[in-house]
């Protein structure tokens, strides 16, 4: 045989080789296309709409189709209760485990089964993580005319703070800061989200929040930073911000190393800032699919100008590596575990108040209206008229906020107390 035949056979395995590795590869992108098309992807957002999970999830919503194999579309819908957790059980143990179910948990829950939480019903190293938008700082405030700036006047006086429920930043951190800065934090929990205690902060039912995403402040508040509404008091997490290079960390108050150990360890959550997950068991290819096109939507233009309008940050990482790095939290060391887990559940060093929100509609006739329609007052009541989410009719017809004016007689089913935002306003 000579050279010229070997040569040609050679050519003719390797592409014999490489259609046999890549066959099964296209078969697979085939067999996802025809899976997604003409499907519908619901993502579920662990809170109530408004605050920066809902923001994330929104955003990468309108996005992130166009990268699924199929082109699926993605239809955000929300489902807050107990600072996601609710969700966080459906996800792993009744929503549909195809690929039709994607959703945005918070950043706490991988990490509840590790610290003892009974009502955590899952074993977060079994998710079908896809990826974070970012890595997180969350900070400590309160609003501008209270009496709390630094970090000692927390020790000094009662401040209380809203929460959104078990697990979540705003209720562990409050604990865990008693428990181990000697802070003097009050908790009033059960807001259906951030949004929601942003709002009561506003009314003057709390005080502030401690552990509240700096990424939040800046895409849901921009306001009061502009306005020097609320004083930054404390960082929460592995590292600063080079925002906030003055703002004292929380690890770097604790007195001891083993402190400062289990604060790291309390605080790595921050790592997986905004982590989307689908459950377990979906099928590999339709995973990889979902993984692949979640980090594509992190780099695509149109998502990142999205993101940039709304001062979304983002930092992403792969669905595999928060795997790693849930695995790694996991697998801390016994008595730092032991530690954090007292830290987070002792309720010794705080007294937690359990809100109940509710529904309160305003009738009556209009009698001021500010920023065109994006609150109107009714007698001595508000209430916020959001531009997506607010159903406004006037006249019995569809209408638009800002045609709501001065002695039109309205009616507004509100969320929650006056100065809540409206779910409905009908006009005449």
């Amino acid at each position: 045989m000579n050279r010229k035949t070997l040569g040609y056979l050679a050519t003719l395995v390797l592409a014999v080789v490489a259609i046999g590795v890549m066959a099964p590869t296209t078969a697979s992108a085939d067999a996802v296309a025809d899976f997604y098309k003409g499907k519908t992807i619901t993502l579920y957002i662990g809170y109530s709409p408004g605050g920066g999970y809902d923001r994330y999830a929104r955003t990468v919503a309108r996005n992130m189709g166009k990268h699924i194999p199929g082109n699926p579309e993605i239809v955000p819908k929300n489902r807050p209760g107990a600072g996601s957790l609710l969700l966080t059980n459906d996800m792993y143990n009744t929503l549909p485990k195809d690929g039709t179910a994607i959703g945005i948990v918070g950043r706490g829950m991988p990490t509840e089964p590790l610290f003892g939480n009974k009502d955590a019903k899952f074993d977060p190293s079994k998710f079908t993580w896809l990826g974070s938008a970012n890595n997180e700082v969350s900070v400590c405030v309160a609003w501008h005319d209270k009496p709390f700036k630094t970090y000692s006047d927390l020790q000094s006086a009662v401040m209380i703070v809203g929460g959104t429920g078990p697990g979540a930043d705003t209720d562990a951190f409050p604990k865990v800061m008693n428990n181990i800065l000697g802070t003097k934090l009050k908790l009033i929990t059960g807001y259906p989200g951030g949004n929601d205690i942003n709002l009561a902060i506003e009314r003057g039912e709390v005080d502030g929040r401690c552990g509240w995403s700096w990424s939040s402040v800046k895409s849901t508040r921009p306001g009061w930073l502009k306005d020097k509404k609320v004083s930054i008091i404390m960082q929460m997490s592995g590292a600063k911000h080079p925002e906030l290079p003055d703002v004292p960390l929380a690890s770097d108050l604790a007195e001891s190393e083993k402190d400062k150990a289990v604060l790291k360890l309390i605080f790595a959550r921050q790592a997986w800032g905004r982590p989307f997950v689908a459950p377990p068991g979906v099928p590999a290819d339709r995973a990889k699919a979902l993984q692949a096109a979640f980090m594509a939507t992190m780099s695509d233009p149109d998502f990142v100008a999205d993101a940039k309008k709304q001062k979304l940050e983002l930092a992403p990482i792969s669905g595999e590596e928060v795997a790693q790095l849930i695995n790694a939290v996991v697998s801390s060391p016994k008595d730092i575990v032991e530690a954090a887990t007292a830290a987070r559940e002792n309720i010794g060093n705080i007294e937690i108040t359990k809100i109940k929100i509710a529904s309160v509609t305003l009738k009556g006739a209009v009698t001021k209206v500010v920023k065109e329609g994006r609150t109107i007052h009714i007698g001595d009541d508000t209430a916020k008229i959001s531009g997506s989410r607010t159903k406004v009719t006037i006249g019995g017809q569809p209408g638009d906020r800002g045609a709501i004016t001065v002695g039109m007689n309205c009616t507004a089913d509100l969320k929650g107390k006056s100065g809540s935002e409206a779910k409905t306003v009908s006009c005449e």
